[in-house]
């Protein structure tokens, strides 16, 4: 299958790396699959968005993610205090390291939110998958 075949029938695959503090009281955890006819996207728990390391979020690419999309409170909200800074800090360094192999950095961003919903969290998800599109399908994918 030639590249543009593959960019004919992209569906975008989003890892969404979220804070659990950012979620609404009500909600549970949302950690699973979603999927619909534009993209595709897994939704991961962390206690912290300052788990976020720069290493995992390469990783996550390399192994064939078309885009990762990282989800910390609001700036001054975090519970452990500097948490959402630092992630944002790891993420800003990460999308330089991919600029560097000229990887597109759009692969990989942060947003913050607070009292969010599943549905919430899709449309993060759906940010970043359009943003992918522009760009195409992830050349490390098997």
């Amino acid at each position: 299958m030639d590249l543009d075949s593959k960019i004919g029938n992209f569906k975008p695959e989003i890892v969404v790396l979220y804070c659990k503090n950012c979620l609404a009281k009500d909600s549970g955890p949302v950690g699973n699959m979603v999927s619909n006819s534009k993209f595709s996207a897994r939704l991961v728990m962390l206690p912290c968005s300052s788990k976020v390391e720069a290493s995992h979020v390469l990783k996550i690419l390399a192994q064939g993610a078309d885009g990762v999309e990282v989800v910390g409170c609001p700036e001054k909200q975090c519970r452990f205090l500097v948490g959402n800074t630092r992630a944002e800090k790891r993420i800003e360094y990460a999308r330089q390291l991919l600029g560097k192999i000229n990887f597109d950095m759009d692969r990989l961003g942060m947003d913050r939110g607070e009292n969010l919903s599943l549905s919430q969290l899709i449309s993060l998800a759906e940010k970043r998958a359009n943003a992918v599109m522009n760009i195409g399908p992830n050349l490390m994918k098997g």
